[in-house]
């Protein structure tokens, strides 16, 4: 990523319990964390508000992720039915396919960056929505303090155009993979088929 990571957000003040397993046995220890002290202009409520919308900043990008890795499923099923179809001679298969790979991989490069393979491409390839709701979350906790109204507006904004690559990836899903899995149907060939994401099942 582009000036962003996928770290967890910062913990805010309060007790935790901290759980080590090993060789069977397992080992709990209270931690407390607490603000540091010069912040005498910062309340607890303030670094709630803050870790509450770096928690939505992480989960808005697993869920990026997640249909990421959801596209790239299905397209590389659609490109084995379409080798399997050109050995069984059924072009219009392959055709569709082509189509259906087009459309998927245009949804999966609004959200991620797919060209980017150094640290300089994106340069020449801009980051996509993934990256740049990522590197929110380190703008929302550049300070100890409550997030700036700017930086909410900013995840709403950016939420939103997700949402709407989502919505046209379950648009895709619901009517033009089904399409093509009757064409698979026709030459006897195994339908393109979702698998529930890890820890879904």
């Amino acid at each position: 990523m582009w000036a962003a990571n996928t770290r967890g957000p910062v913990a805010v003040p309060g007790t935790y319990q901290v759980k080590l397993m090993a060789s069977g046995e397992t080992k709990t220890q209270s931690v407390v964390i607490r603000k540091n002290p010069m912040l005498t202009n910062v309340t607890d409520a303030d670094l709630q508000a803050e870790f509450q919308l770096a928690s939505q900043i992480r989960d808005k990008v697993s869920e990026a992720h997640q249909a990421v890795i959801r596209i790239r499923a299905v397209k590389d099923q659609v490109k084995d039915r379409i080798d399997r179809a050109q050995k069984a001679k059924a072009p219009k298969i392959g055709a569709s396919g082509d189509v259906l790979v087009r459309k998927l991989t245009e949804v999966e490069g609004e959200i991620y960056q797919y060209r980017n393979q150094s640290s300089q491409d994106p340069l020449n390839f801009p980051i996509r929505l993934n990256n740049k709701i990522a590197a929110l979350q380190g703008v929302v906790e550049s300070a100890d303090s409550r997030p700036t109204e700017q930086s909410s507006v900013v995840f709403k904004e950016l939420s939103a155009q997700l949402q709407a690559q989502l919505d046209k990836l379950d648009a895709l899903m619901k009517t033009d993979v089904p399409a093509f899995n009757k064409l698979l149907a026709s030459s006897k060939l195994e339908p393109v088929v979702e698998k529930p994401a890890a820890g879904k099942e």
